[in-house]
């Protein structure tokens, strides 16, 4: 079992920092190439012939030695016990062989310049271009919302799998409801420097982010923050395999599937049939959760199209455009998903 525990090096920040501040920091730079190289090779006693960006702190790591792994850093922002916690939930994924990736070493954990570091198995996937087959050939959506049931039954007790999980780690740890709250207080942050004129745009936005719903009080369960096709790798040797576990924990099981369920419509709102009809062969779910699927659908799609609008990544009004288009996708679909779910 992974302790939870700080690590040697780690840094822990005190004092206050604005919104906007923390939410920089969750994306400052990672390490140079060279020392996260050097790092591997001294901390694990492996050798490197090179290492590939893949990601925001995410990499590929090409051995001599043996297979290749999956390197994640993270901010020195985020508590090096999060990162720990991630780990312990991929042992117990591998204790119930789940579809999930695997730690790469006994001890997955270190610390490089004051950031945690996790390292995994590298997951092969085909050719780009026979990717869409590939998943097809696994089981498709269907088996992508049957895996996501299985997760919501699976015990979250004890440990990492009873924390508090949901979260984007790119903006919070926690919680749905944090990272909501996370949102609304850069909302707030950058409404405050706001130009007059602006005004009606951050309006909307403040109406968008009202409007959703973090689930709390809602059945709970073992959930993956962003369980979507973005994040399945399609494996010949094992199937789908769903990456980037950073901040998996007990929270709202309707969460990940209101996610899902969105990004799929967003699509073509046919697809989100598939993905149900695998889901509920392994739960029901309460009256209350299919009530309150529409806010929970829009909420994540709303939180990026804040968090990008307060980093200064989009625009205004290409802000308030997208939470526009998001609604209408909510719009369309969550009355059919909620009649499958029903049936």
């Amino acid at each position: 079992m992974v302790t939870t525990a700080p690590l040697p090096g780690a840094v822990v920040h005190t004092g206050c920092m604005t919104a906007l501040d923390q939410a920089r920091q969750r994306i400052a730079a990672r390490p140079p190439a060279p020392r996260i190289l050097a790092h591997l090779e001294d901390h694990y006693g492996i050798s490197v012939s090179g290492l590939t960006r893949l990601d925001l702190g995410v990499y590929r790591a090409e051995r001599r030695d043996g297979p290749e792994w999956a390197v994640r850093i993270f901010p020195a922002v985020r508590p090096a016990a999060a990162t720990a916690g991630d780990a312990e939930i991929l042992g117990f994924l591998a204790e119930q062989d789940f579809g999930s990736e695997r730690a790469a070493a006994a001890e997955p954990l270190s610390v490089i310049d004051g950031q945690a570091m996790l390292v995994t198995e590298f997951v092969a996937a085909g050719p780009r271009s026979e990717r869409a087959a590939a998943i097809r050939a696994a089981g498709g959506l269907r088996r992508l919302g049957e895996m996501l049931g299985q997760l919501a039954s699976m015990p979250a007790d004890g440990g990492a799998l009873a924390r508090p999980g949901g979260c984007w780690h790119h903006l919070a740890d926690g919680s749905p409801a944090e990272e909501i709250e996370a949102a609304r207080a850069l909302l707030a942050e950058r409404e405050e420097a706001a130009r007059p004129a602006d005004r009606d745009g951050y309006e909307a936005l403040w109406t968008a982010i009202s409007d959703v719903d973090g689930g709390d009080g809602l059945p709970e369960s073992l959930i993956h923050p962003d369980f979507v096709l973005a994040n399945v790798i399609d494996s010949r040797d094992r199937g789908m395999v769903v990456v980037d576990w950073a901040g998996a924990g007990r929270g709202p099981r309707l969460w990940p599937l209101a996610f899902l369920l969105y990004a799929e419509a967003a699509k073509d709102v046919r697809r989100i049939g598939r993905v149900i009809d695998g889901y509920r062969g392994q739960v029901a779910l309460e009256p209350e959760e299919l009530a309150r699927l529409a806010p929970m659908m829009l909420a994540r799609p709303v939180v990026l199209a804040v968090w990008s609008r307060c980093l200064g990544r989009i625009g205004l009004e290409e802000a308030t455009r997208a939470v526009a288009m998001h609604r209408a996708v909510v719009d369309a679909a969550a009355p059919y998903a909620r009649a499958l779910l029903s049936a």
